[in-house]
């Protein structure tokens, strides 16, 4: 088996489309070109989806990758992010013996209905799993609602599994301001890719919920580099307003960290409604 090079995990153009025990298929975003990547992010085949798997299979019997079995927590990074916001968030979960992944999309490049669609394939080629959970950040909250809500024939996965707990932190509920003003120019559009003219506030309101048979709990909480960023808009004379949060499934933590998931009381909400579905 040839091995190929260290990579930076593709945080910016590539999305996963198969993970197992740490090890994840993903492609380009552009190229449509796929490869393998190691649990240490070290490229070990590339070419179709089929020869990746394949390349897998190998790697299975070579290094005895012990199978993944139970509960899997898919985490969903949003706009602008990766998925190593979840670093912290990460280490708790893998202590409940789940098998935690945090997915990369290119928010930049696409639409939440295309990464809806990724995520749909991720989910019909999970194998051994037979319960998901969801936590996503910001926007990943619109992709998981659209894939969640297309056709059932798409949803191949409920098959073998069900759908458990879902954690949507700083969710996106209403429109932001900015970026409805920077979806008008075209220039910005090419820049920062189709979602940002999904938060306009017509889109929003158009936007489906999760089904409602899924144990939802929704986490509103400020931060350091929130806050800094309100007080900017205001010095530049930007209308902004208090954030109304709904009232049903809503928790609402103070912040008291410069990132959000750095919040010791977030991360542990989280985990403990994931595990129970109750806080």
């Amino acid at each position: 088996m040839e091995f190929d090079f260290f990579t930076f995990g593709g945080a910016v153009f590539w999305e996963d489309v198969f993970f197992y025990q740490r090890w994840r298929i993903q492609r380009n975003c552009f190229t449509k070109k796929y490869r393998l990547l190691d649990s240490w992010d070290i490229r070990r085949a590339s070419g179709s989806f089929e020869t990746c798997q394949r390349a897998f299979v190998k790697y299975i019997k070579s290094y005895e990758i012990p199978p993944q079995r139970g509960k899997m927590v898919i985490l969903l990074h949003g706009y602008g992010d990766s998925k190593n916001i979840f670093k912290p968030l990460w280490r708790k979960l893998v202590l409940t013996n789940a098998t935690v992944a945090a997915l990369n999309f290119p928010s930049l490049f696409r639409s939440s209905l295309a990464s809806a669609y990724q995520l749909l394939f991720f989910l019909n080629h999970v194998d051994d799993i037979n319960e998901v959970s969801f936590v996503t950040k910001g926007a990943g909250n619109l992709i998981l609602q659209r894939a969640l809500n297309l056709p059932m024939e798409q949803q191949t996965f409920r098959t073998k599994m069900r759908v458990g707990n879902v954690v949507e932190i700083n969710p996106t509920i209403k429109e932001n301001l900015l970026c409805e003003i920077l979806s008008k120019f075209r220039i910005f559009r090419f820049l920062l890719g189709p979602m940002i003219s999904e938060f306009k506030e017509e889109n929003i309101k158009r936007m489906v919920s999760l089904p409602a048979d899924i144990k939802t709990l929704k986490i509103f909480s400020d931060s350091k580099l929130t806050r800094l960023y309100l007080r900017m808009l205001k010095l530049c004379r930007i209308p902004v307003d208090a954030p109304k949060y709904p009232k049903k499934g809503t928790l609402y933590i103070r912040g008291t960290t410069f990132y959000t998931l750095q919040n010791q009381e977030i991360l542990n909400y989280t985990v403990k409604f994931i595990n129970n579905g109750k806080i």
